[in-house]
């Protein structure tokens, strides 16, 4: 959701102290955290780790594998990679949304295989990449299924729709399911995560050009999603509720053919999804925030972090107009994107975090929001299984995380020239 290089992770663990006990709120000065239920859900609160504090986790100084080269070979080329995971046996699956193929890699990262196509058959992968508009950069996704078997969610060539598709670990396409008829009316659905047990969390959203006019009118535009779950076998279940989603820009003047759509506005909030053990995750990123849903679409517990962050100024946005404008001013695409950038608003307030990974122990990491100032730095507030703040982590720099496991965090960096490399880095967890 990004760039490289190594990092070592210092050691300062964040002591825990008093937690209040069950159906109460402890006050006192030494209280770390603040836990209380209500009407049935549990609320944490916490407060923000010491500045410069880190966990004593360790990551590696350099990948332990590396996946992709410079000129590309004749077996495989990585061009547009959307996630990763390892299998149980250590082989690599990659999701390569510029081939429309699952690749596979053994332990040590030598390519194995291919499996699917681009196309709309039974076993074929299709949809045109570029992003959802709803807070993942791609719609070619992978999780574990059960019985030792991948989900993999990938999109169609029509309305811009999903499918889910069930394989095993050989390669073979087992069966499909299509999404098209949960969502009411021309709601769009897509699928966003899996639980452990099959169930599917998937949403439904306004199409981009769902106005009266076709074309909205200026300004920011933020829709409301509707979450829901979905079984095993592909029929809709319980709603988690409709959240605000991510905001876009549209832009235009006279003539709605000069109309130019800005998906990703500068510090505007999105709304991120996550499984979490037996519970699912849905937030918006205006509020520091963690919502976690139950399988009965019922709120089960929020869990907070203190989060004192400054608000944007003229200047930040200014600095952004300065970094995005084409410098081809002549040519009608440029002429329309920079007239979108400079009509850009100022917003409110920065959002609360960018990005949600839950490891494979359970821990919640939420991934501090980029201001302006802080560069590339990737860190992060990681949250134990009970939502209880552990610490910051800082990972590689340009890392973008698809997986972390017990003892390894796996993901794509790209280099100067835009190669993508899949990688494999190690974590220690001993500190």
């Amino acid at each position: 959701m990004l760039r490289m290089s190594a990092t070592i992770i210092g050691l300062a663990p964040l002591a825990l102290a008093a937690i209040a006990c069950e159906g109460e709120s402890d006050t006192t000065t030494e209280a770390r955290h603040r836990i209380q239920d209500s009407a049935g859900i549990r609320i944490i609160e916490n407060p923000r780790p010491a500045p410069g504090s880190r966990l004593g986790w360790r990551i590696g100084n350099e990948p332990v594998i590396s996946i992709g080269t410079v000129e590309g070979g004749d077996d495989f080329q990585l061009h547009r990679v959307d996630d990763a995971l390892k299998l149980r046996d250590g082989r690599i699956i990659v999701a390569n949304g510029g081939s429309h193929q699952l690749l596979g890699f053994d332990e040590a990262g030598n390519y194995l295989t291919a499996w699917g196509q681009k196309g709309e058959g039974p076993g074929d992968f299709g949809g045109d990449y570029g992003g959802d508009g709803l807070g993942r950069p791609g719609v070619f996704w992978m999780e574990p299924w059960p019985g030792d078997s991948l989900a993999v969610c990938h999109g169609t060539f029509t309305g811009g729709r999903h499918v889910f598709s069930i394989w095993d670990t050989e390669g073979h396409h087992g069966r499909t399911l299509n999404l098209a008829d949960l969502a009411p009316g021309n709601d769009v659905p897509k699928c966003r995560d899996v639980l452990a047990n099959g169930t599917i969390l998937a949403s439904s959203a306004p199409s981009l050009l769902s106005s009266p006019t076709g074309i909205p009118e200026t300004g920011l535009r933020r829709s409301e999603v509707e979450f829901f779950l979905v079984d095993a076998e592909g029929s809709r279940r319980r709603s988690l509720g409709k959240h605000p989603g991510a905001a876009m820009f549209w832009h235009w003047e006279d003539d709605p053919n000069d109309s130019f759509l800005i998906m990703d506005p500068p510090f505007q909030p999105t709304v991120l999804w996550a499984a979490w053990g037996d519970q699912m995750v849905v937030s918006p990123t205006d509020l520091y925030e963690i919502r976690a849903y139950r399988s009965d679409g019922s709120l089960a517990r929020i869990v907070r972090r203190d989060n004192n962050v400054r608000t944007p100024t003229q200047a930040d946005l200014d600095s952004y107009r300065a970094e995005n404008r084409s410098p081809n001013s002549g040519r009608n695409f440029s002429i329309k994107r920079n007239a979108a950038i400079d009509a850009l608003p100022l917003p409110e307030s920065f959002p609360a975090f960018s990005a949600i990974v839950v490891d494979a122990p359970g821990n919640l990491w939420v991934r501090e929001y980029n201001l302006p100032e802080d560069g590339n730095r990737t860190l992060w507030t990681v949250f134990d299984p009970d939502g209880l703040v552990q610490g910051f982590i800082e990972t590689p720099e340009g890392l973008e995380i698809y997986e972390i496991g017990g003892d390894y965090i796996l993901g794509k960096v790209r280099d100067e020239l835009g190669v993508e490399y899949v990688q494999v880095w190690g974590l220690d967890r001993s500190g």
